[in-house]
């Protein structure tokens, strides 16, 4: 299952799934709102950057991606705070959760989904930076 709040990037989804020839549902939602079921895996490239970063991203992405995809309009943090307080209600025992994260976001996101109960462990990406938090819930 795919969700986004926006029906624009679901459209995207769909017609990407389609190309690929993946059979998915998608549904719109925000964040958790709504979706039922548990899932083995949760995956979520969700708005890290903090409002007061958006003034020094390269144009070519603050000018051309949708403002809603790259800023949660505050820390940054919000859509992490959301996906590790509904994680566990989602996710089957031994259920993981991967984010993409912002350069310096891995402590801040490690410790949210900590607080929740989850293991975690980060993911460097090819250029050295913490790209990805694994949260790994046991119960």
């Amino acid at each position: 299952m795919g969700t986004d709040i926006s029906g624009a990037a679901l459209d995207v989804a769909r017609g990407n799934a389609r190309m690929i020839g993946v059979t998915a549902r998608f549904r719109r939602a925000d964040w958790f709102d709504g979706v039922t079921g548990r899932f083995d895996l949760i995956v979520s490239n969700p708005p890290y950057i903090a409002l007061s970063e958006m003034a020094g991203l390269s144009p070519d992405v603050r000018d051309w991606e949708p403002h809603g995809a790259l800023t949660d309009g505050a820390d940054g943090l919000t859509a992490y705070r959301a996906i590790a307080a509904g994680a566990c209600g989602h996710l089957s025992q031994g259920g993981h959760v991967l984010v993409e994260i912002g350069p310096t976001q891995a402590a801040a996101v490690s410790a949210l989904f900590a607080a929740q109960g989850a293991e975690t462990r980060v993911i460097r990406d090819l250029d050295g930076r913490d790209r990805v938090v694994i949260a790994r819930f046991s119960a």
